[in-house]
C-alpha cells in the first residue's frame, strides 16, 4: 500500500494499493487503473440508439461515475460477432502488451488488426457513447443495443443476437455445476 502526495499545479495525490490500481485526484477527478487490475462490469442492459449512433451507457457500468470529466473508451471488434467496449487504459495495456512480444508477421498483423477495428469514443454529459451506425450495422446493430458487462469489458450485441447466442432464459445445468460449484 502506498499514498504519495505532490503538489502541482494544484493539490495532487494518488493512493496505489499493492501496484494493482491507483486512484488519481487532482482539480478535475480521474479514476485510472494500472497493471493487471481492471474494473468489473457485470450485468446486461438494453437500451435504444439513436440516428446518431448514441445510447446511454449504464451507469452502474461506468468507470468513475458522473464526476469524472473525460471517460474515454475504445470501441473494437470482439469475440463471437461483438462490439468490445473497453476502459481506454484497459485497451492500451492490451496493445502494449501486445506489442511486448517478439517481433513477427503474426503479431504485426495483430496489431494492425487492432488499431485498424478501434476507435476511442467519450461519455457525453447526458452519459452517451456515440459509436458510427455503420459500425453498429455491421454487428446488427440498430434501434436497440444491448450492453453486456464482462470483467474488464463491455461487449455490445444487438438483443436478438445476444438471445441467440445464449439460448434465452433456457436452463444450462452444466454451467450451474460450474460457476455455483
Amino acid at each position: 500500500f502506498a499514498l504519495q502526495f505532490s503538489l502541482a499545479f494544484g493539490l495532487y495525490f494518488t493512493l496505489a494499493f499493492g501496484g494493482d490500481f491507483a486512484f488519481t485526484f487532482n482539480r478535475q477527478f480521474t479514476f485510472a487503473f494500472h497493471h493487471d487490475f481492471a474494473f468489473t462490469f457485470h450485468g446486461s442492459y438494453t437500451r435504444a440508439v439513436d440516428a446518431k449512433g448514441r445510447f446511454a451507457l449504464p451507469f452502474r457500468l461506468r468507470r468513475a461515475g458522473a464526476e469524472q470529466v473525460e471517460e474515454k473508451y475504445m470501441v473494437s471488434r470482439g469475440a463471437d460477432g461483438t462490439l468490445s467496449l473497453q476502459p481506454y487504459d484497459v485497451w492500451v495495456a492490451n496493445f502494449n502488451r501486445l506489442r511486448s512480444e517478439p517481433p513477427s508477421q503474426k503479431l504485426r498483423d495483430y496489431l494492425r488488426r487492432m488499431s485498424a477495428n478501434s476507435t476511442e469514443v467519450t461519455v457525453d454529459a447526458q452519459g452517451r457513447v456515440a459509436i458510427a451506425p455503420e459500425k453498429l450495422a455491421e454487428h446488427g446493430i440498430d434501434k436497440k443495443i444491448t450492453v453486456l458487462g464482462v470483467g474488464s469489458y463491455m461487449e455490445l450485441w444487438s438483443p436478438e443476437a445476444l438471445a441467440d447466442r445464449t439460448g434465452g432464459d433456457a436452463d444450462d445445468a452444466a454451467f450451474d455445476d460450474a460457476f455455483f460449484r
